[in-house]
């Protein structure tokens, strides 16, 4: 019972959706926080499962991540959750990907948690589930995110619905605090707009 109580997410999957130029802490934050609660994740991309996707800390090239599943064998139902990481060049080359974007899109109808950091939000709006959203992001985005709908704000952390978006990296404890909160949440239930 105890060893239950230690690892919440205990039987839950979350996809992580993410190519190169990804910055790589919000990609080994959040998933070593998710394993830590228990979860299961499993890096996508939209390229062959076992190539690699390369991270980046800024602007410096940094580690590499072996892909475990391509975007477009991955169904949203086999999954409780999805994170969306950022760095400039990830999600402006997943918006170019019919796949990743169908699979973001596909995976918000399934009503559950969409959970996008810093410019990982760009492609909410190429998957046309920004418009109405609350959200937050890097702050080079607001426009985009404006322009589509939304209503930007600048907060750590804000989620709408099953929506969960966030800033920068300075903001993952809260970012990862809120994913573990969503992740509890059955799906079709709405928890409110919070921020």
């Amino acid at each position: 019972m105890e060893q239950v109580a230690s690892k919440p997410l205990q039987g839950k999957r979350v996809a992580m959706l993410m190519t190169d130029g990804v910055e790589q802490i919000e990609y080994t934050s959040p998933r070593s926080f998710l394993e830590e609660q228990g979860a299961t994740v499993v890096l996508l991309a939209p390229k062959a499962a076992g190539d690699e996707v390369q991270g980046f800390h800024h602007m410096q090239p940094a580690d590499r991540f072996r892909v475990e599943m391509n975007v477009g064998d991955a169904r949203p139902a086999d999954f409780d959750g999805l994170v969306l990481p950022g760095g400039v060049a990830n999600p402006d080359q997943l918006r170019m990907s019919r796949e990743a974007i169908d699979f973001i899109r596909d995976f918000d109808a399934e009503d559950k948690m969409v959970a996008a950091i810093c410019h990982g939000p760009w492609t909410l709006i190429d998957a046309g589930i920004a418009t109405g959203k609350h959200v937050t992001s890097w702050p080079s985005l607001k426009r985009d995110l404006t322009n589509a709908g939304a209503e930007w704000t600048d907060e750590p952390v804000v989620l709408d619905a099953r929506l969960l978006t966030s800033r920068k990296p300075d903001d993952l404890p809260m970012f990862n605090d809120m994913m573990l909160k969503e992740l509890l949440v059955a799906p079709g239930t709405d928890p409110g707009p919070t921020s």
